[in-house]
């Protein structure tokens, strides 16, 4: 029988209704996820872990998200890297 590796997936998101939310979505597909709440940790996950894909969050506490992908494209230039913003402007008119 052959062996199939799930694919693994680091979300680096530090709203935990998104992170799950994108959790459940992508188990559900069949990928491995695993989630950081911060830049710091994700840094530390990425390099323990091993991803295939990383979802990053830009508005991150502490280390940011653009700092976080300076850092990983140092080392890495090929990593597929899916940047998230949740930011936005709410009008009322």
């Amino acid at each position: 029988m052959k062996e199939t590796l799930q694919k693994r997936v680091l979300v680096i998101e530090d709203d935990a209704h998104i992170a799950q939310g994108l959790k459940l979505n992508l188990s559900l597909q069949g990928y491995e996820v695993s989630i950081a709440q911060n830049g710091t940790l994700g840094l530390q996950m990425w390099k323990e872990w091993n991803p295939h894909l990383i979802v990053l969050d830009i508005m991150l506490p502490g280390l940011d998200g653009l700092s976080v992908l300076r850092h990983i494209r140092l080392e890495d230039e090929k990593l597929p890297v899916l940047i998230l913003s949740a930011k936005g402007v709410l009008t009322t008119e």
